[in-house]
């Protein structure tokens, strides 16, 4: 069992230890008022660091039995510093009790016996697939049925997608968590509102010209997904694959 007296003073919160074993004081970080007795150690996100990346200081109030040194030197094995003189094999043997009085103590008080964690290498992003246009496409029809949608869509200019007359569009406008609408609703609906003449009752009565195949699967189904991977020839062959540059 460890007893300890906890005194809270603002943003400073002092820890007593019982027996004489020492006061563990943390506050933000100031200059530390110099005691020859006593060890400064601080924390970044409650682990271990260096001065320049902490939030928050320690002050360790050592008893006259324990030498500061050995302390510093245990303080910087834990933060993982190895350039650090090692603590003599007598002084860890006396010493060992004491360091894992301080291991418990920190640990219930929330404090990571180790540096701060590196982040975590993002992945690096795959490269945006790009697609050249292909004339020989150009009288190649492409299929989609997504989310109630079903139309006949022809690549016939780099900049130019036609949706043939009889495509049916979705009618169910996709929502965010909160009730709102999605970007791909908002602007699925503004190319509708553009095209309203082309359309009676979810069907259009004539073609459509859009700019992409991005722009195509916004006015069909809200762009849910890769329009390149669900536009299909007859063979079953989707538009990426037969267009994607590698």
């Amino acid at each position: 069992m460890i007893e300890m007296n906890v005194q809270l003073d603002g943003a400073t919160t002092t820890v007593t230890l019982a027996k004489e074993q020492g006061q563990l004081i943390f506050s933000p970080l100031t200059d530390v008022p110099a005691d020859a007795h006593a060890v400064v150690f601080y924390l970044k996100d409650r682990h271990l660091t260096d001065r320049e990346k902490a939030d928050e200081q320690g002050v360790l109030r050592l008893p006259w039995t324990v030498e500061p040194e050995f302390v510093t030197r245990w303080f910087a094995t834990q933060q993982g510093e190895s350039s650090v003189a090692v603590i003599p094999a007598a002084q860890q043997k006396a010493l060992g009790p004491y360091f894992d009085l301080l291991t418990q103590v920190l640990g219930r008080l929330g404090i990571h016996m180790a540096p701060v964690p590196a982040p975590a290498a993002s992945k690096p992003q795959p490269a945006k697939a790009r697609h050249r246009f292909d004339k020989k496409l150009a009288t190649t029809p492409f299929y989609i049925e997504r989310n109630g949608s079903r139309a006949t869509v022809y690549w016939v200019a780099a900049k130019e997608m036609i949706v043939k007359a009889g495509a049916v569009l979705t009618q169910e406008p996709l929502m965010n968590k909160d009730g709102s609408p999605r970007y791909g609703t908002k602007y699925g609906a503004k190319l509708r509102d553009d095209n309203a003449g082309a359309i009676d009752h979810f069907t259009l009565t004539k073609d459509v010209s859009l700019r992409s195949v991005n722009e195509v699967g916004l006015f069909l189904y809200f762009g849910d997904t890769n329009g390149w991977l669900e536009l299909v020839d007859a063979q079953s062959r989707t538009l990426d694959a037969l267009t994607r540059v590698d």
